[in-house]
């Protein structure tokens, strides 16, 4: 993958996820590694971001990768996303 697809990554899934973070203030960045509940997402909210970001990346995340794991942080949204985005090109 190159930088501008890494680049992309990062952002679409930014834009995707900035909605379901009602915690966090629409100027602030949405930090990498902080705990995704404790910025707004909740449960209910969680699956709505399943189907966004299935549609925004024309992937489908296996259910192995529905785990909590998964959607602790943005980081560990982008590690899973990432590969499913390159087997997909």
């Amino acid at each position: 993958m190159t930088t501008d697809q890494a680049d992309h990554v990062s952002t679409r899934l930014q834009t995707v996820l900035r909605p379901h973070l009602r915690f966090l203030d629409r100027q602030q960045p949405i930090p990498r590694n902080e705990d995704l509940g404790k910025l707004g997402l909740d449960s209910m909210a969680a699956i709505n971001l399943l189907l966004d970001l299935e549609q925004a990346f024309n992937i489908k995340i296996p259910d192995s990768l529905l785990t909590a794991e998964t959607f602790e942080t943005a980081a560990s949204l982008e590690e899973t996303i990432r590969p499913l985005v390159e087997a997909n090109r």
